[in-house]
């Protein structure tokens, strides 16, 4: 199940995983390396290790991939040569919890630009009069609706345009969530948003999940954790909307 109603704090809360599995199966963004897992210890092989013993043995699996496959979230050192201490290990804990807004842009066709102005028209058709400074701004695409059909996910899909980047950003925002594969538009090379990122060195969250399914679309909290790899210039996410009875 993907959802669940927990208590935390005192509070009834519905939680809601926003997080992509992780699996050789999954669509990768186009260049990077594809999942590979493999049986690297079985239950009998280490029971063979173990020699005569009444224990059933144990199994570990072998894992490769990209530091920016399936839910992931981009390092500032991703798109910044000159910042490799903004590599994932460095995101901050208290960012890892952020008052968060979701719209709605699906309407925006693939392979073209996410306007300014259809941000804000998005905005106010959530009833969303601001951005959460400090906070998280999901939006989404509807691409999501295309996860079984890995090369229309990979390449069917609109991003934020320059100007809408920089002014999403210029609001305070700490985490751009979109459940696209990227937040740029596959059919403009020159990435504006992963650069407006980087200029105003502010992370972004990619391969988001159920985003539509948030029945709120402000007042919710969004829970986003990287792994601590040093170095990396992304890592996967595990990540839970969270809004009360």
């Amino acid at each position: 199940a993907d959802q669940a109603e927990i208590t935390l704090f005192g509070k009834r809360l519905q939680v809601l995983d926003l997080t992509r599995e992780i699996s050789p199966e999954i669509p990768v963004y186009p260049g990077h390396m594809k999942v590979a897992m493999w049986d690297h210890l079985t239950h009998e092989e280490s029971r063979m290790r173990l020699g005569d013993t009444p224990f059933r043995g144990y199994a570990v699996k072998g894992l490769a991939m990209c530091d920016h496959d399936s839910t992931h979230m981009d390092a500032i050192s991703h798109f910044h040569p000159d910042r490799p201490d903004l590599s994932i290990d460095a995101f901050p804990i208290e960012h890892c919890f952020a008052e968060a807004v979701w719209i709605d842009v699906s309407d925006v066709p693939p392979r073209t630009h996410i306007t300014l102005d259809r941000v804000r028209r998005a905005m106010d058709s959530a009833g969303v009069e601001d951005l959460p400074a400090g906070g998280a701004l999901l939006y989404y695409t509807g691409a999501a609706r295309l996860w079984d059909d890995g090369l229309r996910f990979v390449s069917e899909y609109p991003g934020l345009d320059a100007d809408a980047s920089r002014w999403i950003l210029d609001q305070g925002v700490t985490n751009v969530l979109t459940d696209a594969v990227s937040t740029d538009n596959p059919a403009d090379l020159t990435y504006p948003n992963h650069t407006a990122h980087a200029e105003r060195l502010v992370n972004h969250t990619e391969i988001v999940a159920n985003i539509e399914r948030i029945p709120v679309h402000s007042g919710f909290t969004v829970m986003i954790v990287p792994l601590r790899l040093v170095g990396a210039t992304g890592s996967p996410v595990r990540i839970f909307a969270l809004w009360e009875v």
